[in-house]
């Protein structure tokens, strides 16, 4: 189920990264994904956050069928604009629990 729960994360972290290289986001993702004991840490980079914050992906997450998506998806915007106001401004999340469980916090840093 741990092993589930990452590569499901991580498929999520891909395909957002891939749709950032997609639409022009500049230079390719560099976000880094640390296992932690029963979930992971995501830390964006200024420029992940910038494209966040500019496409308000934090939306297009919440559309997701999850009973957390529309929590976190409102979470990440509200970080990404704030952080995005700071040129090294960037996002920090956790996500720990079972898939249909998940809980976490989130940072905005400058």
């Amino acid at each position: 189920m741990r092993i589930a729960r990452k590569l499901a994360a991580g498929a999520i972290l891909a395909a957002a990264a891939s749709v950032s290289v997609m639409l022009g986001a500049g230079s390719a993702s560099a976000f880094s994904v640390t296992p932690l004991p029963g979930g992971v840490q995501v830390d964006l980079t200024p420029s992940d956050t910038q494209w966040v914050a500019s496409t308000h992906f934090g939306q297009t997450l919440a559309g997701l069928p999850h009973p957390s998506a529309a929590s976190f998806g409102e979470s990440l915007d509200s970080a990404a604009a704030l952080s995005a106001q700071y040129p090294a401004g960037r996002v920090v999340f956790t996500v720990y629990g079972p898939f249909d469980q998940l809980n976490g916090t989130m940072l905005a840093l400058q």
